[in-house]
């Protein structure tokens, strides 16, 4: 039993059914204290219930996965897109594939389990596993399109005869039907633990969809296009693996109890023996009595888990988990048919039990969707208590928790910095160089996400991209940080990540942080003043542009309408995930593609827009401009949220340039339009080059992985201060 404290962070791994389902039940009776995060590789995760149906052609994606953004968001819950790589229990963390970890009070792991292709030799070379379904999901969809250009049938094999196998073997030929010969491979009789009703007519559905079945047929070993059994050779064009299961290394590698396949072991209140603080629950832990891998159990563990984590917290009594004896299972068969059974009784089959299994699969992820509980942020957090806090020096963040936060962080070093962060002085001491301009700017904003590392990044590189689109090189920084009101436990935590993701991205442009001002206050804000230096004959600047120039932007837009949309609840995790993935792509990679090249002008997209940047650029350059609504890429799920009224709060102010601009043939609601006036939050650069260096431009950012379109050319003045949008840009103003 562990001794409540003011504020705990409870750690979950892994967006499995019984983290999911456990999350919607804390966030129904909140924890005081207790701040949640969940930390997951993928922002959905997908309902193996609904894996068949998905591969048959019954559901689309969306519908199959639980969008984990959405959850975290819905429950007050910090999420992590992240990879756990490995556990110190003794030392409270885990530490994440980004290089960073984070400390814990309690742990939960619910990662599952993934097929075990390194039992048989050459499985792991040649084989699909079905998970990580997202991996699965990308390859099948690669080979539905192969097949469609192939003038003879695929031989696909699907190997495992358990639950899994059978389905997916179903699924398959259902989805795929001439176009394929299907063959399920099984080490021993198909469907082993089954009543033999199930397994009666789950065999003649295989026969009538043309699946042959390979019972007691043990696979030794895989090469390219055939598997080798005892006594046979199966050849195969895709081979899909779907028989044992492993658990993660980092499990065992922890030093926690495992079993022989390196689960965690659990007790019957879903700790682990060694250590009360770690609990596990679904397929990755290992349940006294070795209780099979099913969702049937993770789904029921569930509110055990819950009931049992809040407990933990509160230093309370914990319960025990009881596994059902009795289940419902209920297997797909392609088409829309199942076959079933309830706790070993007579089976049922038919298209009205398909309905049946379709209605309860849809149930349970509307429990995700529609049915999502509403909570406060705040609250979920141990969000502060209404106590007056000081102002002036008085809210700054405490000398010990600033302290710990830096204690391990390592800017890079540079020989003409004389005094910074190592230093007790009150200021950096700089030596700049006489050839070279001191290059400065400053961005500031409140944060957006709750995970302090991903916001430093953007944070640094927000303020970064200025450097960039004047062609300074980085060379120092000063940060000005805001820190909610915590337990200073929790604060130093949170800073820690915070300046560790800002440091990330300012190491990487050669930029040291040399100081910088720590405050309380109600939310999570950033910002860095940053100096940069150039030569004067090389620095890039808004006066520059040529009639003829052509515009070419990089990255997509959106941002702002995105972030909007996470706001309103209404953004999905794919789409949340490609604006920040955009957000965290440094402009730093289009500044060193286009520097050979010497562009006229330049300017980053930011808080103004696309539409206001380039009025600046246009009034410093004393030209017009015409810009191509067709040539501009929206981020996925941008057109989506302005159709449903979503903006952001500074379109109504960004909107004033439009009155500086012709788009008669342009619909007020086209959702182009709204996108060209929408702040970016890192959003691209901007440039304008010779019309002859179009290629050579677009080429070099090409190499340097930037995706870049021209979007627009400059013109002579007409005397106006912008003259048009138009969607064709050869059409007259």
């Amino acid at each position: 039993m562990l001794t409540p404290s003011a504020t705990q962070d409870l750690i979950m791994v892994g967006g499995g059914h019984s983290h999911a389902l456990a999350l919607r039940m804390l966030a129904m009776k909140p924890v005081p204290g207790l701040r949640l995060t969940l930390v997951s590789p993928d922002s959905l995760s997908a309902y193996s219930g609904m894996l068949p149906g998905l591969v048959a052609g019954h559901y689309r994606l969306e519908e199959t996965h639980i969008d984990l953004q959405r959850l975290c968001q819905a429950t007050g819950t910090r999420f992590i897109r992240a990879r756990a790589v490995r556990l110190k229990p003794e030392q409270r963390r885990l530490y994440l594939d980004d290089g960073t970890h984070l400390e814990y009070d309690l742990v939960s792991l619910d990662v599952g389990a993934t097929p075990n292709l390194t039992a048989v030799p050459g499985a792991e070379q040649h084989a699909v596993a079905v998970k990580p379904v997202a991996d699965f999901h990308r390859r099948w969809r690669a080979l539905r399109d192969e097949l469609a250009e192939r003038d003879r049938p695929a031989a696909i094999t699907v190997v495992g005869g358990g639950a899994g196998g059978t389905e997916m073997a179903l699924a398959v030929a259902h989805a795929l039907g001439d176009r394929a010969g299907v063959s399920l491979v099984t080490a021993g009789a198909l469907l082993p633990g089954f009543p033999a009703g199930v397994r009666r007519r789950m065999t003649r559905r295989l026969a009538a969809r043309g699946v042959t079945l390979h019972s007691h047929t043990p696979v030794r070993q895989v090469q390219a296009q055939r598997l080798l059994s005892d006594d046979r050779e199966l050849p195969h064009d895709f081979l899909l693996w779907c028989t044992g299961v492993r658990a993660a290394s980092w499990l065992s590698d922890s030093g926690l109890p495992c079993d022989d396949q390196g689960f965690v072991r659990v007790n019957d209140t879903l700790q682990s023996p060694a250590d009360a603080r770690v609990f596990a629950a679904g397929d990755c832990a290992a349940f006294p009595g070795d209780l099979p891998k099913a969702g049937v159990y993770a789904v029921r563990q569930a509110k055990i888990l819950a009931r049992n984590l809040a407990a933990a917290a509160q230093g309370q009594p914990l319960e025990p988990y009881r596994p059902q004896r009795r289940f419902l299972s209920l297997l797909s068969a392609g088409g829309r048919d199942a076959v079933g059974s309830r706790g070993g009784g007579p089976a049922l089959a038919g298209g009205w039990v398909w309905r049946w299994k379709d209605r309860l699969d849809r149930d349970f992820m509307d429990k995700f969707d529609r049915r999502l509980p509403r909570m406060d942020a705040a609250a979920r957090a141990g969000a502060p208590d209404d106590t007056l806090h000081c102002a002036g020096c008085g809210a700054k963040v405490g000398a010990q928790s600033l302290s710990e936060a830096l204690a391990a962080l390592d800017p890079v070093i540079r020989e003409d910095i004389e005094a910074g962060v190592d230093h007790a002085d009150d200021a950096a001491v700089i030596r700049w160089p006489a050839d070279q301009r001191l290059v400065q700017s400053l961005d500031y904003f409140p944060a957006f996400v709750d995970e302090p590392y991903l916001f430093g990044r953007i944070a640094a590189l927000h303020s970064l991209s200025d450097l960039f689109a004047m062609n300074a090189a980085p060379h120092s920084a000063l940060a000005t940080v805001c820190m909610p009101r915590h337990h200073p436990r929790l604060q130093s935590r949170d800073l820690h990540r915070l300046m560790a993701g800002a440091l990330k991205e300012l190491n990487a442009a050669r930029c040291t942080l040399v100081g910088g001002h720590t405050i309380e206050g109600p939310q999570m804000a950033a910002g860095f003043t940053v100096n940069g230096a150039a030569p004067p004959a090389d620095l890039w600047h808004k006066s520059g542009a040529r009639p003829g120039d052509v515009l070419i932007l990089t990255k997509s837009l959106g941002t702002g309408i995105q972030l909007a949309g996470l706001m309103h609840d209404l953004s999905r995790g794919p789409w949340l995930d490609a604006t920040l993935d955009s957000m965290l792509r440094s402009n730093g990679l289009a500044r060193d593609a286009m520097a050979p090249l010497a562009p006229n002008a330049c300017t980053d997209i930011t808080g103004f827009g696309l539409l206001g940047h380039l009025l600046e650029l246009c009034e410093q350059s004393n030209l017009d401009a015409r810009l191509d609504l067709d040539g501009l890429s929206l981020l996925p799920g941008t057109e989506e949220l302005v159709a449903r009224g979503v903006v952001s709060t500074l379109k109504p102010a960004n909107d004033q340039v439009l009155t500086r601009c012709e788009h008669r043939d342009i619909a007020d609601d086209d959702p182009r339009l709204a996108a060209a006036t929408d702040p970016q939050t890192s959003g691209g650069l901007l440039f304008s080059v010779d019309p002859g260096l179009r290629d050579a431009a677009l080429a070099a950012l090409t190499q340097a992985g930037v995706k870049a379109a021209v979007i627009g050319d400059m013109s002579v003045k007409d005397h106006k201060a912008l003259t048009c949008i138009i969607l064709n840009r050869n059409a007259p103003c």
